[in-house]
């Protein structure tokens, strides 16, 4: 189990001037102030439960900002081929496994030697997620800034905010995709992602300033834009699945039927 200092960890200097600079990223959605309180109160209170439930019930699915014409064609994604949104779905999901795996490898040495010792569930994450086609994706480089501020407590403390509220935010936005993608089996994946958040947040829960918070939701915002950039781009993803529909749905077959075999948890 990772032990946190006593101490409550602090948001970096200059937040709003990091926000800004984040908001000029393509895709880049600004959080509202109803989903950093009241998902804060809930973390504060210690309700993790309490947590995934008001982040489902305050918080925006799809953490991006879309141009008015993708956001239209966004919404109307469930009345397209679904095996186009399958493979969509799933080719993302490799390739930000893959993209942080590499990640986790740039950090500083010391902040590498405690994430490999003291939070070993993500070697175990998604163990379902057949091999194929992966798209290159790095994580943005606010991310690293992220985690590599202030001392190596700092950076403990920041990694598990950052994996824990991510598997909310994932947990949120696999069950909305089951229903506008109509691909209910999402629904047993968005499962696996919230017993994830329990076991991570049971597993250590660092105290945090409220702005701390804040900058966690904007840093994985940060990352969950760069990601939908990815699958809009020319040539992206979502051109790679329209041309894949036909020939790769062995892949989603072998996603579903990993689903089949229980998710990693921790002790």
């Amino acid at each position: 189990m990772a032990g946190f200092d006593s101490r409550v960890h602090q948001a970096t200097p200059q937040l709003d001037a990091r926000l800004a600079a984040l908001a000029e990223q393509p895709y880049f959605r600004v959080a509202t102030q109803a989903e950093i309180d009241e998902s804060f109160a809930a973390y504060e209170a210690g309700d993790i439960e309490g947590l995934l439930t008001t982040w489902q019930r305050v918080a925006s699915p799809t953490r991006a900002r879309m141009p008015g014409a993708l956001e239209w064609g966004y919404a109307q994604a469930g009345k397209g081929p679904r095996m186009v949104n399958a493979l969509v779905f799933l080719v993302t999901l490799r390739a930000v496994l893959r993209a942080g795996e590499r990640f986790r490898d740039t950090l500083a040495p010391a902040v590498q030697q405690a994430i490999r010792t003291e939070f070993p569930w993500l070697e175990h994450r998604h163990e379902h997620v057949p091999e194929g086609f992966t798209p290159r994706f790095e994580f943005p480089v606010v991310f690293r800034e992220f985690l590599e501020w202030g001392d190596l407590d700092d950076s403990r403390a920041r990694w598990q905010l950052a994996v824990a509220l991510n598997e909310v935010q994932q947990f949120s936005y696999s069950s909305f995709a089951a229903e506008l993608f109509r691909l209910p089996e999402l629904h047993r994946h968005a499962a696996r992602e919230r017993a994830m958040a329990l076991d991570y947040f049971r597993h250590g829960a660092p105290r945090c300033s409220k702005d701390l918070w804040r900058e966690t939701i904007y840093v994985l915002d940060a990352l969950n834009a760069a990601v939908f950039e990815l699958v809009c781009k020319p040539h992206g993803v979502f051109a790679w699945a329209i041309q894949g529909a036909l020939t790769q749905r062995g892949q989603w077959r072998a996603f579903v039927a990993g689903l089949d075999t229980p998710q990693w948890r921790m002790g």
